[in-house]
């Protein structure tokens, strides 16, 4: 599939989805929504991928929404199309990131700024450039956040450090992201890409219907009691031990090698 405002790449079983309109700093116009959602599409339905990354060409991860776009829209939208606009590209891609069933990584090259950081925090996990900027400044604008940024925010650093963070719309560094909780590692710029392709790499060298499970468990039971989030730990671990991948992974360890996992 041609996509016009983001850029799919796949090699080693790992896929990159770049965002690239590097020339407004990868912000959210365009046909780059629609291109984000097509492209998670088409890696949830390609069976030799087995981890995502998310990255930005330039300067910048993305830099949220298009200012110079909601200035021409916001007079001449009614509020129930608004709504439906962010209901199918917004809702959407954060849907998407976090249904798909295998890890999703942002590996954050440059500025995360309001819906920008709110897509870098629906990945699984996040990788970031010492110099990267984040920022949740929807305020700034007049604004509440979006793009699931309420929702991640207060699960990752606390509620109290999450209102600090939306309530100023402060700016901050990669450090302080890490610092804090919101993002895996914090490294140089010129190490980003390896750190977080060895990461990928590894991952996707991992059996897939556990990695699968893993994610769909972990993320219902923030929001489930301890029974029952040990019940469908039970269902799942009663599949997964009756997958090829369980038999290969204990052939492995016997006859001291690295497993192949085939995702059956």
């Amino acid at each position: 599939m041609e996509y016009n405002d983001i850029i799919l790449k796949k090699k080693d079983r790992v896929a990159t989805i770049v965002l690239n309109r590097p020339d407004s700093l990868n912000a959210l116009g365009g046909t780059m929504r629609q291109d984000i959602i097509a492209a998670i599409e088409e890696i949830k339905f390609d069976n030799e991928i087995r981890v995502l990354v998310i990255t930005g060409a330039g300067r910048a991860f993305c830099a949220g929404g298009n200012i110079k776009e909601m200035e021409k829209t916001s007079a001449d939208v009614s509020l129930l199309k608004r709504r439906e606009f962010i209901r199918n590209n917004a809702h959407r891609i954060i849907t998407e990131i976090r249904e798909l069933e295998k890890p999703v990584i942002a590996c954050v090259n440059g500025a995360a700024i309001g819906a920008g950081c709110n897509i870098a925090l629906a990945c699984d996990m996040r990788i970031a450039s010492e110099k990267a900027k984040f920022g949740v400044s929807f305020v700034n604008m007049g604004l509440v956040s979006d793009y699931g940024g309420l929702y991640f925010l207060p699960r990752l650093v606390g509620t109290a450090k999450a209102l600090e963070l939306f309530y100023t719309g402060e700016i901050f560094l990669a450090k302080e992201a890490e610092r804090i909780g919101m993002i895996n590692r914090a490294v140089p710029l010129e190490e980003l890409e390896d750190v977080t392709y060895e990461l990928a790499n590894r991952i996707a060298k991992k059996a897939p219907v556990a990695l699968a499970m893993i994610k769909e468990i972990l993320y219902k039971g923030l929001s489930l009691d301890l029974r029952t989030e040990l019940d469908l730990e039970a269902t799942a671990q009663s599949i997964c031990l009756k997958s090829e991948d369980h038999r290969e992974g204990v052939r492995s360890f016997l006859e001291k090698r690295e497993p192949d996992f085939k995702g059956l």
